[in-house]
């Protein structure tokens, strides 16, 4: 129960404190001592007791004891209390561990201690234990030996204090109301979700004045606010140089075309600078700043193959923007240099083909030619692991120097006339793993060597010990307490995943002094945006004094056509909206009246006002009349006590008429007399009409007013009528007219509505009330668009889509626009529609929801409870737009078929890929064809739809389209299947065997060899033979894109093979080069069963060399320096590299199936096969956090 303090002498409690209060590692004591504070009456003490006040360190302090506890009666709650000295700064602070004891003044060994650290601030000047010590605890001993802590109302409480420095002023620091600009002189950027990498790499480049001062000079005064990034990255370096608080980057992420969504996706930094860079550097072409990126970032390296026994050298010099260094097996930054520039042998069966000189032992590497003056360089910390067959982070100790000489790694005939000595500027830091994290930046903004820390919106100065310790990675050293049991180290997740190194030499040329001058456009800009913040925040506060007046008369009430008087909400048609002003709040009825009177040309004598109420069944109705007696009230008085409870004060006018009463101004309807609204129906005009107002009285039958509604409706007596009561827009009932008005409980602002009696079998649609109000609650605007093909300009994406009529790939422009109920049948639309766009047959018609983006979704599908409501888009996407009537409105798109719907139930649909001039020109047609039957039926509505596009590409229709052949092939697993010849069974398309068709364009001097020729060891035909060309990334397993079918000839050199089969694939020399090429025999699963006749196919390669020229997106494999020739390639196990560029595929496959067996029946589609080794950029599966590219559309 107590702890043991030997004795009270001053050797004592300065061991005690040695012991008990240990300063962290790293800090700082700025002194230390300890008080006693002796009570020799505890009952006398009050509620809140005080010990005197007492200096440690050069500060003072007291001792604050609840005896009967702070918020809890059962425990003694005690604090240490800071006091500031006369004359202090409001924003002091003072840092101190401390130890509080209660111990008993006889026997002081016998203590209650509890020990804690705080940052002692004007807002938190106390700090310690609300439970310091039970009371029972207190006054109760543990045993008949030992005394209690107090006893004969006597104790004693101790404190032992050790203040800590806090050099930087942010130790223990809780960050409310942290100022960022008052205490760094920075300021942050608000993080919109998950744009945390994105504010670490804007203050970066922020920092890097010479980039920002670029930045300003890049002509923007014509730019569009909204798609500008040159302009928005403007504004948010402005900002950041003169806000006070926190900058937004909403306008600009929207400048990169993005919507919210996008902005809660965490995107890889490294990425994203090199596409802003991309994007800045196309922006500054032709202006004062062109180059002004390069001459910052851009560096040169070169990649050689160098020969040892002879004087031949084949090197190609690139351009980069960032460098991409390992950390896994580097234990600095220097070893990660050394690492990227390490040479490797070309020797033994690896030796390179130097042209001229044949196979010689060669070496192969990378050196720098030049460095940037602002090196940016990227830390693999992400890597593909083969054992997991996943991505997994890297959290190795790696590190990084706060200088660094990189002069070692630059070629012989590099210049050095100036030092290749850089300076840390900067650290980026991910923390986190593979599947999220956080970024934030560690920045030193100017030379001096200070540091902060830039974490979204807030800005931290940090030591450097903690910018070079404490993001190297690696494992944390757990401290071992004495008697514990030893804890294995743990990993750092918190590590640098970018540096960004400045050249000494010119950094007085890169860290400019003071800020670029801002453009004046740019100032012009922010202040006008500021004026409008101005008004709209005087608007605002206006309005707080205002309130909006609705008014309805009989006006209004005699156009209006739904339920209730009029419409009063956002539903405002623009032939009959209310009389509605903004006025002061604390303006009269009185003034009011006559203000509306004068607006209305009104005498105010002949009108009077009526509040409207909100009833239970959510309807609005008129309550009680505003009488000479309200005319003193405000309108906010009105509006709070005694009208409808809505934003607005809602009005009804009522007119001075032959039925008004005598007293209309001063006298309220008497007991039993109520004012109800009458409405009159039209059947055969479908049109509804408020025609008046009458008094009716309670004790009176419903019969006794069918003479005034005669009248008001200008029918002949004895017409039969029927009466209605609007109760709610779902209930409208009958009225039974032998009732008095008090039974059928009609009372004042009760609607009534009569039409002349329906006959029975009425051919009218809406020949009732009832049936015309329920039109009008589901009655809504629906325009019919024909369905868009959205090809881009291909005529052949979408044609016959799910059996659709040939059209243009354009939508119509000619919407036809109907009002309908959401209740309409689906044959009743597909009826009217058909008949609007001269179709025969209203089956023909297929309809589609449109989605929240503007594009067609699934057709809607055609069922006997199908009605216009489920045409139309969910409410989750939000509320539509309203119409000059006030009604919804909706687009629904419709296409027209070349069979009817009840066909399509039998038919499927397959997508064939049609193939032209090459592979790029590749083309999507989705056909519908019967689900059973040969697969003729697919091959000539194919050449049908082909033919339909290549007539439309012609510019005289009277030209003849030249005869073409396809051929057509099953592919699953991106892999040729089967090569079909009309035969095949239809349910096998589009399955899991066979996933797509390919209808490929063949030459007519191609058409002639069949699916599966042999290649005989004694042919030598010179008409050649088809094998398959597929992609891989790595394995052959790791199949990808479109497969087809090539033709190669016996005698044909590799270099012209290959020279035919770039043409074929549609790739520039760039991205050839980038690509390994293997041949196998039909059949080899495995890289070993295949000869690499070109480039490289390196299986411990992580994607991308890290290396970026704005121009090109960087190539996934390691290039070698004469790709084209097949030389200097290396192998992956018993994968034999070309000899030479004269190597025939044709031989190669040869002499691979010599002596081959097919086993079982199925004939091979060809005999060997060519595959492409590359990633696949289409789909590429994204190394940091699964995450998707990073888009910047403007």
């Amino acid at each position: 129960m107590y702890n043991t303090l030997f004795s009270v002498t001053k050797y004592v409690e300065e061991e005690y404190i040695a012991a008990n209060i240990v300063v962290p590692p790293k800090l700082e004591e700025e002194g230390h001592g300890y008080f006693h504070w002796e009570i020799d009456d505890w009952t006398q003490l009050p509620e809140r007791a005080t010990s005197k006040t007492f200096t440690i360190a050069g500060h003072d302090w007291s001792l604050l004891v609840f005896p009967r506890g702070n918020r809890e009666n059962d425990a003694v709650s005690l604090y240490i209390e800071y006091k500031p000295k006369e004359g202090q700064k409001d924003d002091w602070h003072a840092c101190a561990l401390f130890v509080l004891t209660m111990s008993n003044i006889d026997q002081p060994e016998l203590f209650k201690k509890s020990s804690a650290h705080h940052r002692f601030t004007p807002e938190e000047t106390d700090w310690g234990f609300t439970r310091f010590v039970e009371i029972r605890d207190l006054i109760t001993p543990i045993d008949e030996d030992t005394p209690p802590l107090l006893e004969k109302s006597r104790v004693r409480i101790s404190a032992f204090v050790r203040v800590i420095k806090d050099p930087l002023g942010v130790l223990w620091h809780n960050f409310f109301n942290y100022n960022s600009r008052k205490n760094t002189g920075y300021v942050g950027l608000k993080n919109q979700g998950a744009t945390c990498y994105m504010n670490s790499l804007l203050q970066s480049l922020y920092f890097t004045n010479q980039f920002r001062n670029a930045v300003y000079q890049i002509p923007t005064e014509n730019d569009d606010t909204k798609k500008s990034v040159a302009l928005a990255l403007q504004r948010v370096f402005y900002n950041l140089q003169v806000s006070d608080e926190a900058v937004d980057t909403t306008e600009l992420t929207k400048s990169f075309g993005w919507d919210s969504i996008e902005s809660f996706w965490q995107h890889d930094v490294q990425e994203l600078n090199r596409i802003l860079q991309d994007n800045l550097e196309t922006k500054m072409k032709g202006t004062v700043v062109d180059g002004a990126i390069a001459k910052l970032f851009e560096g040169k390296m070169k990649s050689y193959i160098r020969c040892v026994n002879v004087d031949y050298e084949s090197s190609r010099i690139e351009n980069y923007y960032d460098i991409s260094v390992n950390v896994k097996n580097c234990a600095t930054l220097r070893d990660s240099f050394a690492n990227y520039c390490e040479v490797e042998m070309l020797d033994g069966e690896n030796k390179y083909q130097a042209e001229g000189y044949g196979l010689q032992d060669a070496r192969k590497g990378v050196i720098f030619e030049s460095f940037p003056p602002v090196l940016h360089l990227h830390l693999k910390r992400f890597e593909y692991d083969f054992t997991r067959d996943a991505m997994v982070k890297i959290n190795d100790r790696h590190e990084f120097p706060p200088t660094i000489d990189l002069e070692e790694f630059l070629s012989e005939d590099a210049d050095r006339s100036m030092s290749w000595r850089y300076r840390l500027h900067g650290v980026l830091v991910h923390s986190g793993d593979l599947h999220g994290g956080h970024y934030f930046g560690l920045l030193r903004p100017t030379v001096e060597d200070k540091w902060y820390r830039f974490d979204d919106d807030r800005v931290v100065p940090v030591s450097s010990d903690e910018v070079f310790e404490e993001y190297y990675g690696g494992e944390i050293s757990q401290v071992q307490a004495v008697g514990m049991r030893v804890r294995p180290n743990s990993k750092r997740f918190t590590n640098a995943y970018m540096l960004v190194y400045i050249r000494e030499a010119l950094s007085d040329q890169v860290m400019c002094d003071g800020d670029a001058p801002v453009p004046e456009h740019l100032l012009r800009r922010i202040q006008e945006a500021k004026d409008e913040e101005a008004r709209r925040l005087r608007e605002k506060q206006e309005m707080a004094s205002m309130i909006t007046v609705k008014v309805v008369s009989n006006e209004q009430f005699a156009k209006h056509q739904g339920f209730d008087l009029c419409y009063f909400g956002s539903r405002q048609p623009k032939d009959n909206m209310l009389y509605s002003e903004l006025l002061p709040r604390n303006m009269t009825l009185g003034e009011f009246k006559s203000h509306y009177a004068e607006r209305a040309g009104l005498n105010p004598n002949d009108i009077r006002l009526w509040t409207l109420v909100g009833r239970m069944n959510k309807t609005v109705r008129c309550d009680a009349p505003l009488m000479a007696d309200s005319t003193d009230l405000t309108l906010v008085q009105i509006k709070e006590t005694r009208a409808l409870k809505k934003p607005d004060l809602c009005l009804y006018c009522e007119m001075r008429g032959n039925v008004s009463p005598e007293q209309f101004l001063t006298e309220k309807p008497k007991p039993g007399v109520s004012l109800i609204h009458i409405k009159y129906y039209d059947p055969e005009q479908q049109l509804m009409a408020g025609i008046g107002t009458l008094y009716i009285y309670a004790d009176k039958q419903v019969r006794d007013i069918i003479p005034d509604l005669w009248k008001m409706a200008n029918l002949k007596p004895n017409t039969p009528i029927t009466l209605y009561e609007e109760v709610k827009p779902s209930l409208i009932e009958e009225m039974d007219i032998n009732l008095t008005f008090q039974k059928a409980e009609i009372q004042n602002g009760d609607i009534i509505c009569f039409q002349v009696t329906s006959e029975p079998g009425s051919a009218l649609s809406l020949d009732t009330v009832p049936k015309y109000f329920d039109f009008i609650q589901h009655r809504v605007s629906v325009s019919f668009v024909q369905r868009p093909m959205h090809n881009n300009g291909d005529d052949f994406i979408g044609q016959g889509n799910n059996g659709a009529a040939d059209s243009d790939s354009e939508a119509s422009t000619d919407a036809i626009t109907v009002m309908l109920s959401t209740k309409t049948p689906y044959d009743q639309i597909a009826q009217l529609l058909s008949e609007e766009i001269g179709e025969r047959d209203p089956l023909r018609i297929r309809f589609y929801t449109v989605g929240p983006n503007g594009q067609p979704r699934q057709p809607v599908r055609r069922m006997a409870s199908t009605t216009l409501s489920d045409m139309l888009p969910s409410m989750f996407y939000g509320q539509p737009s309203l119409n000059s009537e006030g009604l919804p409105e909706y687009v629904v798109m419709y296409e027209r078929l070349e069979v009817n719907i009840v066909q399509i139930e039998n038919m499927r649909n397959i997508r064939v890929l049609y193939i032209g001039k090459n592979m790029k020109d590749e083309h999507a047609i989705e056909l519908l064809v019967p689900k059973t039957g040969p697969s003729q039926q697919l091959i000539e509505a194919t050449y049908g739809k082909v033919e339909q596009a290549l007539r439309k590409q012609l510019r005289d229709e009277t030209q003849i389209i030249k005869p073409f052949a396809l051929r057509f092939y099953a592919v699953g697993n991106h892999r040729v299947k089967t090569v079909m010849d009309g035969s095949e069974n239809m349910e096998e398309l589009g399955g899991q065997r066979f996933v797509d068709v390919v209808a490929e364009h063949v030459r007519p001097e191609d058409s002639h060899t069949s699916d599966g020729e042999q290649m005989d060891a004694d042919d030598n035909t010179q008409q050649g033979v088809d094998i398959e060309v597929f992609h891989f990334h790595r394995d052959l397993s790791h199949t990808h894109s479109v497969p087809f079918l090539f033709r190669i000839y016996p005698g044909e050199k590799w270099v012209d093979t290959w020279e035919r089969l770039g043409q074929k694939l549609g790739l520039g020399e760039k991205e050839l080069k980038s690509i390994g090429v293997v041949v196998g025999p039909y059949g080899a699963v495995d890289l070993q069963a295949c000869q690499l006749v070109q480039g490289s196919i390196s299986a411990e390669n992580s994607p991308g060399t890290g290396q970026h020229t704005p121009a090109a997106t960087p190539s996934v494999e390691n290039e070698d320096a004469n790709m084209l020739d097949g030389s200097g390639s290396r192998r992956l196990g018993s994968v034999e590299p070309s000899e030479s560029k004269d190597v025939c595929v044709w031989e190669v496959i040869r002499t691979m199936v010599a002596g081959q067996s097919v086993e079982g029946s199925e004939r091979p589609v060809a005999p060997g096969f060519i595959a492409l080794n590359h990633i696949d950029r289409s789909s590429r599966h994204r190394g940091m956090q699964q995450e998707r590219g990073i888009r910047i559309l403007n």
